[in-house]
């Protein structure tokens, strides 16, 4: 009645939140995808996830496979490594993200990179790692960390992957409340063009919207809110940008995001993307690996894709 590839199918479709995404990393066309889900959906005269929801919502029946994906597909893919002859020997790079939103962008650069390397197995660690300053600290150590933090260490490479602004993400409800100041900016044939940008204070009117860590240990209070001595009104936790970015829409409150990760969702009349500040907040992603790293070899082949998939980020803008 179903097969592996649905439950796979299924499962990325969980993790990316909507089918062209999904389709993207399972390196195959939108329609294709649609294709195959609807004939499931036949096949067992159940709709499997609900219509236009972003991120995508699972029926019951959506649910029960989505849960067996769960369990089988890892159990499946160690039989697959088990399997293989001693003299492919399976290499593992242990890759760990201390920027959450990077996930989005790195997944499908990760996926490509494993299928071409049949011996390489790419496997993400806590999201939350943190740089580890002192050996045998943890037992679990990630191979590269990509990072938007840069410390003064021996024997690390710091390779910048690129440069990025931390933007705020609005309604237009939200934005019309607000008293907000504006910065000069270049000429144009009207005149003199003026673009609106968020002062510290003017969050205390509003319910911040972050991930799931600690005041100090994001930009928004380290770099804007702390040093001005501003607070929000409120803070909600969100583990996912995309539940974040409903939320903005639904006036629940603002966030503040990579500007790669917002450009595309701000054409949309919903939303208004508004500079932190005058000159706004600007930061530089590394990638963070051990120079003399048993993997290091493979570090420096995945590294180009990675920077050339960052890039294409603003490009395809």
């Amino acid at each position: 009645m179903f097969e592996i590839k649905h439950l796979k199918t299924l499962t990325t479709l969980a993790n990316t939140g909507n089918i062209r995404k999904a389709a993207e990393v399972l390196f195959s066309s939108q329609s294709a995808l649609s294709h195959q889900i609807k004939d499931l959906e036949q096949r067992l005269n159940a709709p499997l996830f609900i219509r236009n929801t972003s991120p995508v919502e699972f029926t019951e029946a959506g649910k029960v496979l989505l849960s067996l994906g769960e369990e089988l597909l890892p159990k499946i893919k160690e039989a697959n490594i088990t399997l293989k002859s001693p003299s492919l020997a399976l290499s593992s790079l242990k890759i760990a993200i201390a920027c959450h939103a990077c996930f989005q962008w790195l997944l499908p650069v990760t996926s490509h990179f494993s299928q071409q390397k049949n011996n390489v197995e790419l496997e993400f660690i806590d999201e939350s790692f943190e740089i580890n300053k002192h050996k045998n600290q943890s037992e679990e150590k990630a191979d590269i960390l990509f990072t938007d933090e840069k410390l003064a260490e021996e024997n690390v490479i710091y390779q910048e992957i690129g440069q990025f602004e931390v933007m705020a993400v609005l309604s237009n409800q939200q934005a019309s409340k607000l008293k907000l100041s504006e910065r000069v900016g270049s000429f144009s044939q009207g005149g003199v063009t003026t673009t609106p940008y968020l002062l510290p204070e003017n969050f205390s009117q509003l319910t911040l919207l972050t991930y799931p860590l600690p005041p100090e240990q994001l930009d928004i209070f380290k770099l804007f809110l702390t040093p001005a001595k501003c607070k929000p009104s409120k803070i909600k936790q969100v583990t996912n940008s995309h539940v974040m970015l409903q939320m903005v829409s639904a006036n629940m409150g603002v966030a503040t995001l990579p500007d790669w990760l917002v450009s595309s969702v701000t054409k949309q009349s919903l939303f208004r993307c508004m500079r932190l500040g005058e000159t706004g907040i600007h930061k530089k992603l590394y990638a963070r690996y051990d120079k003399n790293s048993k993997q290091i070899d493979m570090i420096e082949k995945l590294l180009p894709e990675a920077i050339r998939e960052f890039t294409n980020l603003y490009i395809n803008d």
